[in-house]
């Protein structure tokens, strides 16, 4: 994901309701996360389709490498590299 530019990228909850399109539009063109903030704070973040399919791709990669990690620590070792890779590449 990448960094956040706090003069563009956080916008105030009311602003956004008042200029929604404005936001989705430059959401999908130019950015890949918009955070909304109420009362100043953070309320809320949305991210774009591309971002939020990286996003679960590597919580799905990361999921992986945490089960075989757990299956090695119980003694059981993965003894077919190819089945894993497969298992990442789908």
């Amino acid at each position: 994901m990448a960094h956040i530019n706090l003069e563009k990228d956080l916008i105030p909850l009311s602003d956004f309701r008042a200029s929604y399109k404005k936001y989705i539009t430059s959401l999908s063109e130019e950015r890949n996360s918009i955070v909304l903030t109420q009362n100043g704070k953070a309320a809320a973040v949305l991210v774009s389709p591309g971002e939020y399919d990286l996003l679960t791709g590597k919580n799905e990669v990361l999921n992986l490498i945490a089960s075989r990690l757990q299956e090695i620590s119980n003694g059981e070792f993965v003894t077919d590299e190819d089945d894993m890779w497969k298992e990442l590449e789908s």
